[in-house]
This record gives C-alpha cells, structure tokens and sequence, in this order.
C-alpha cells in the first residue's frame, strides 16, 4: 500500500477509536464532544518527497581521564650526635727531690746503679749504669767538659770511649770522672757485656767514671751542657 494512503487509513481509525471511546465511556463532556466533531489535523507526507535530513554530530569525548601521579617523598631523617664532654686531667708533674735546681740535670744513685735525667725537677726514665764504689762522694756537680772521644788505660789495658760528660774528678788520681759509654777494648770487645751494666756483679769494674749504654751515651750527651748540675745520692 502506498505510504500516503497508510497515513490517510490511520488517521480515519484515530477518528474512529475516539467516537467509540465517547460512546463507551458515557461521557457527556465538551472535551469528547469537540473530539468527536473536530476533523484532525492530517499530514500527508508524499513519498516522492526527499525528508529533511537531520545531521547529529556524535561528540566522543576522548579526552584520557587526568592521571594523577603521586610521590612519595621520604622523610628527612636528621641524626643528632651529641658528643659527650670529655674532661681530660693531666697530672700535675711530679717534682722530684733529688733533681738538681738547673733546668736540665741528672742524678747517680750508685747503691741501686741506676741514673736518671731531669727536666725542670721532673725525673725523666731510669737507665742502668756501672760505677766504682767509692766514689764519686754524695753532692751536686756541674757538668764543666764534654768530649766526644776519650781513652783510659785503668786496669792496664788500652781503651777508647765516646760521649764523654765530665763533672767532677777522682778523690784519688784528680782524672776527670764523667758519663762516658761503655769502653772499647783494642780488638773492639766491650770491657764488659752490654746486658751486665746495671747488674751488682758488676758493681765497681769502673775506676770512678759512670759507664752507660752506647744509645743512653748518646741521650746524656745531648742532654747535658756546661753547667748543668749532677746530684750523687749514694
């Protein structure tokens, strides 16, 4: 069936359907009374003609969803040390006694053979010595010649020595009595051996003058000047 005439029959059954229903309903109003008797409104629409076309433009969005990025920062974690104060006490320097009043001196102990240095009236470390007997006397010497070679022929016998540090002399000949290393004889043996100086057996080998160690020769020599004093004790 064509198109216009489908349209013509549907708008005749419209008509229709609305009398039956007035006569069905009983309904006496003017609004069904006016739909009755009114003629419809019909468009007729040919077929041939081409419909407006209505052009909609689709809007995708496409628009990525914000993306939010989140960083963590670590937290700053500061360390405090706190360093404990710390009291150091030095000890006050123990004035020594024995120690002559020069600022540099040394003191001969021949009963314990033992000597020492002093600075300033602190005792320095103890080093081992050889020495005679009887002498030199118990007193305070200055120290009045130093030479680095001497020689001896006490006991008979040729020997050298280095380092030598006189400070007094001999209550019986008048020779210098000093510090010296131990003595050399002329084949180069010691006079004694190096690990006998300090010892008892050995007490009284020297004629007056105080054997040392070559490397202790060496510290009394540097240490003591002219002037300087020496304090025998024993």
């Amino acid at each position: 069936m064509p198109r216009r005439h489908l349209v013509l029959v549907r708008a005749l059954a419209g008509i229709a359907a609305l009398a039956c229903v007035a006569q069905c309903g009983g309904s006496s109003n003017s609004k069904a009374a006016a739909a009755t008797t009114s003629a419809p409104d019909v468009t007729v629409v040919d077929e041939t003609s081409t419909p407006d076309t209505a052009t909609v433009d689709t809007v995708v969005e496409t628009s990525a969803p914000a993306t939010t990025t989140s960083t963590t920062i670590a937290p700053t974690t500061t360390t405090t040390t706190t360093i404990p104060e710390t009291t150091t006490t030095v000890p006050a320097p123990v004035i020594d006694p024995n120690c002559p009043a020069t600022p540099h001196g040394a003191v001969i102990d021949r009963v314990r053979q033992r000597a020492w240095l002093c600075d300033n009236g602190v005792a320095l470390p103890e080093f081992v010595i050889t020495t005679a007997i009887d002498q030199p006397d118990p007193g305070t010497y200055p120290v009045y010649s130093k030479s680095m070679h001497a020689s001896s022929r006490f006991g008979g016998h040729y020997s050298t020595m280095t380092h030598f540090v006189a400070f007094t002399r001999g209550k019986k000949t008048g020779a210098r009595v000093a510090f010296h290393t131990v003595p050399v004889l002329r084949n180069g043996d010691f006079v004694q051996p190096l690990d006998s100086v300090g010892t008892e057996e050995r007490h009284g080998d020297s004629a007056g003058c105080i054997r040392v160690l070559p490397d202790e020769g060496q510290v009394v020599w540097d240490w003591l000047q002219i002037g300087d004093q020496v304090h025998v004790i024993t």
